[in-house]
C-alpha cells in the first residue's frame, strides 16, 4: 500500500470519530483535506475518491451549506455510476441523498431524477425496505403534482400500491394507507368514481383490524364523505361526516388537524344546505373538545 493511501485510510478513520463526537468544523477540515489525497491517490473513478466526495458532501449539508454540499455528493454520484460493475448499494444510498437534497432546494426535475435512480437501485437489492421505495414513489408524485403534470403522478401511486400489496397482501393497514393516498389524488382530480371505490376499500381493511384504529377510520370517513359531498350527494356525506366524528370521539388523544378538517368540512354542508345553527354549535363543540 503506497503512502498517501495509508494515510487517507487513517484520516477517514479520525474523520468517523470526528463526526460521532459532533465535532463539525474539525470534521470538515479533516475531510478536505482527506479529499485532496484520495485526488492524488486513486484513480477517477475509484470508489476511495468518490467516498471522499460524499462524506464532505454529507458533512456541508450537516453545516448548511447545501451548495457545497451539492456539488460534493453529485461528483461522488457520478463516480459510482461508472463503477464496473456498479455499487447498486452505494449508487442507492448516493441517489436517494441527492434526491432528497434537491428535492428541499426546490429543484423539482433533478429531485425526480434521483429519487427515480434510487428506485432502480434500489429494487436490485434485496434489503431495501418497501416502504423506502413507496415513499420515494409518493415524493415524485407530490413534486409532479405541485408542478401541475397530475397524469404523470397517477402511475407513481399505483406502482407504490402494488409494491406493498406485494410485500405485504392486499389486507394490511400499511395498504389501507396507499390505497387512501391514492383515493385522495383521484378526488382531486374529480375522478370520484374511481375516489368512491379505493376509500371504500381502505375503509373495509380499516374498520376489519383488532383493534380498530380509530383515527384511521375516521379518516377513512371523512375521505369518502367528502366523495359525496363533491358529487352533491348530501346526506351520504352528512352520514359520514358524523360517523367520522363519532369516532374522532373515541380517540383516546386530543383531536388532531384531521378531526378540524372533518369539522369544518361538516360545517361547510350545514351550511349549504341552510342548516347554520347546527353548523354553528358543531364548531362551538369542536372548539370546547379541543380546549378540554
Amino acid at each position: 500500500m503506497k503512502g498517501e493511501e495509508r494515510l487517507w485510510i487513517i484520516l477517514n478513520d479520525k474523520l468517523d470519530t470526528l463526526r460521532a463526537t459532533n465535532q463539525l468544523p474539525e470534521a470538515i477540515r479533516v475531510a478536505e483535506t482527506a479529499l485532496e489525497i484520495a485526488k492524488r491517490a486513486f484513480k477517477g473513478n475509484e470508489t476511495p475518491l468518490a467516498t471522499s466526495f460524499e462524506k464532505l458532501g454529507q458533512l456541508l449539508e450537516q453545516k448548511g451549506d447545501y451548495t457545497a454540499a451539492e456539488a460534493n455528493l453529485l461528483k461522488a454520484h457520478t463516480i459510482l455510476e461508472k463503477g464496473k460493475p456498479p455499487d447498486q448499494r452505494a449508487i442507492y444510498r448516493s441517489a436517494r441523498r441527492l434526491a432528497s437534497l434537491c428535492d428541499s432546494l426546490g429543484q423539482s426535475e433533478e429531485a425526480i431524477n434521483f429519487y427515480q435512480k434510487a428506485i432502480a437501485a434500489g429494487t436490485q437489492i434485496d434489503d431495501v425496505p418497501y416502504s423506502d421505495i413507496g415513499t420515494m414513489l409518493n415524493n415524485i408524485a407530490l413534486i409532479l403534482r405541485k408542478s401541475g403534470r397530475q397524469k404523470a403522478a397517477e402511475p407513481c401511486y399505483v406502482r407504490a400500491l402494488e409494491i406493498y400489496e406485494k410485500q405485504l397482501g392486499p389486507d394490511h393497514p400499511d395498504v389501507a394507507s396507499v390505497l387512501n393516498n391514492l383515493a385522495v389524488f383521484y378526488t382531486n382530480e374529480r375522478r370520484y368514481t374511481e375516489a368512491e371505490k379505493i376509500h371504500l376499500r381502505a375503509l373495509d381493511i380499516r374498520q376489519k383490524l383488532n383493534p380498530p384504529p380509530l383515527a384511521d377510520i375516521a379518516q377513512s370517513k371523512c375521505n369518502l364523505a367528502v366523495v359525496y359531498h363533491s358529487r352533491g350527494d348530501y346526506a351520504k356525506a352528512a352520514e359520514l361526516y358524523q360517523s367520522s366524528l363519532k369516532a374522532w370521539e373515541q380517540v383516546p388523544e386530543k383531536p388532531s388537524k384531521d378531526y378540524d378538517i372533518v369539522v369544518s368540512n361538516y360545517a361547510d354542508l350545514l351550511r349549504s344546505i341552510g342548516q347554520v345553527r347546527k353548523a354553528h354549535q358543531l364548531e362551538v363543540r369542536a372548539r370546547k373538545k379541543r380546549s378540554g
